[in-house]
């Protein structure tokens, strides 16, 4: 979710996207069979900055806007992840652009067609973007009124919303993490070291 919420913020306020991160997403979002949660999320591959940054806005919480914007995108993806499982006719209505975005995948051999994307974000207008809260994305007008933006982060959203489903699915809770985590701290420390560039980097 902490991903998702970078990647989001970084393309409504700076106009970047991360293409890999992207792809990385879309294939979150597709892998509705994935024997397990990491698996689900292509691996500790592109997790490495959430990772880093996890701790620190679990200890001593956001320091800056940009730091309380990202916390303000994880949460309510978190809880649009348990209304989303909830409400079977959002379930519906994802499961059906889940099935479209294999369809459009197999007809353009691509999963960052525009075409794909586009559909994606169709399903998280239609599908999430009718449950509370909404997440009211904030940057640069000119990043968020091209068609193309968009649907990259009504993508990237969508991602969010599969790593919540997923958390929820562990037992995730907002209350229990914010009482276990130091625990969490401990289990982001453990995986980065499981990173070669993070341990590069600390080096």
């Amino acid at each position: 979710m902490l991903r998702a919420a970078q990647q989001v913020q970084e393309a409504a306020r700076r106009g970047r996207s991360d293409n890999h991160l992207l792809l990385l997403s879309v294939q979150s979002i597709l892998a509705i069979d994935a024997p397990n949660a990491l698996a689900a999320l292509a691996g500790l591959e592109g997790l490495q900055r959430p990772l880093q940054q996890l701790c620190p806005l679990l200890q001593r919480g956001p320091t800056q806007a940009e730091e309380a914007e990202l916390l303000r995108y994880t949460l309510s993806l978190a809880k649009l992840s348990g209304r989303l499982l909830a409400h079977p006719a959002a379930l519906d209505r994802l499961q059906r652009g889940i099935e479209q975005a294999h369809r459009q995948i197999d007809h353009f051999g691509e999963l960052l067609h525009p075409s794909v994307l586009a559909g994606l974000a169709e399903t998280y207008a239609e599908g999430i973007g009718t449950l509370s809260p909404r997440i009211i994305v904030a940057g640069e007008s000119r990043f968020l009124t091209r068609d193309e933006d968009t649907s990259r982060i009504r993508t990237l959203l969508l991602g969010g919303i599969r790593a919540g489903v997923l958390w929820r699915q562990a037992g995730g809770k907002i209350w229990t993490t914010l009482l276990e985590r130091n625990r969490l701290c401990t289990c982001s420390q453990e995986y980065l070291r499981q990173l070669p560039m993070a341990s590069a980097n600390r080096s």
